[in-house]
């Protein structure tokens, strides 16, 4: 059965048309379609409508190396500035953080690698809350402050090749483990017979952690710890004179240089109830 609308109904309806379309010109805003990515992680996050790319490396770009360049910053790592390209300073960030793991060192991130990101990196305490430690095997840098892991950088320690002093002998191209200290620094860059060293710290003797040109991702120096420039840059406000160093890893274990935070003894402490509260 067909239903009749009258005149009256009809003008109602026309004139409820005519006052939306006048109340939408009215609003002082404009109404957009906004366009969505389904590929976008910002949005839908890992797992969901993205997944992370199988490898990523020097040249890459888009949102996977969005989220590395986050993730590998948010756990202690130097990938540089989040903007979706994947430059040097994000491949020395990935090769240290292949140093931490054990993996090949070629700065190549790997679908494998997303689930790393997860597990936390921790050294151990020492009796100095704030200290720097050089682990001379896995070839990085801690930075320790307040008992935790601040930044982990790529270093470069001694090769262990010979070469020839300034005095003509013969040296052994090796990074001093032990308990250290810095006891100096030079503003800018030291010019030695060894090349050039940039905001050196010395830990002892002529050894020094300074930044470089040439940061290989093994040991390649005459016995210095060798650091990327922009690095040394980021540690020159965070490390100062008789901060304690740490050096362990190629002959010496950390056990060997480093005595662990003693954890106060609990003092126990017995008592008995008068006999009058005692419970039979």
């Amino acid at each position: 059965m067909l239903s009749v609308v009258s005149g009256k109904q009809m003008l109602r309806r026309f004139l409820l048309v005519i006052a939306g379309a006048a109340l939408l010109t009215a609003m002082p805003f404009s109404i957009r379609a906004i366009a969505v990515s389904f590929d976008d992680p910002n949005v839908f996050g890992y797992g969901e409508a993205w997944s992370p790319p199988s490898e990523l490396r020097v040249g890459s770009t888009g949102h996977g190396v969005v989220q590395l360049q986050r993730r590998l910053g948010e756990i202690g790592f130097r990938p540089g500035p989040v903007d979706g390209r994947y430059g040097e300073a994000l491949s020395a960030a990935v090769v240290a953080f292949q140093k931490a793991h054990g993996l090949p060192r070629d700065g190549i991130f790997r679908s494998a690698d997303w689930r790393l990101l997860d597990e936390p990196i921790s050294v151990g305490t020492a009796s100095a809350p704030d200290r720097v430690e050089i682990d001379l095997g896995r070839q990085v840098l801690f930075l320790i402050e307040n008992q935790t892991v601040a930044s982990i950088l790529p270093i470069s320690s001694g090769s262990g090749s010979t070469y020839r002093s300034r005095g003509g002998g013969l040296s052994k191209a090796r990074t001093p483990e032990g308990a250290f200290s810095f006891y100096r620094h030079v503003d800018g860059w030291r010019i030695s017979y060894l090349g050039g060293l940039y905001e050196p710290y010395y830990f002892r003797g002529g050894y020094a952690i300074h930044g470089s040109g040439s940061v290989p991702a093994y040991p390649a120096s005459h016995g210095c710890v060798r650091v990327r420039i922009p690095d040394m840059n980021y540690l020159l406000g965070r490390l100062r004179l008789g901060m304690p160093v740490y050096v362990y890893g190629d002959t010496s274990r950390r056990s060997d240089v480093i005595t662990p935070l003693e954890t106060p003894a609990i003092e126990r402490v017995e008592f008995s109830l008068p006999a009058e509260l005692a419970i039979a």
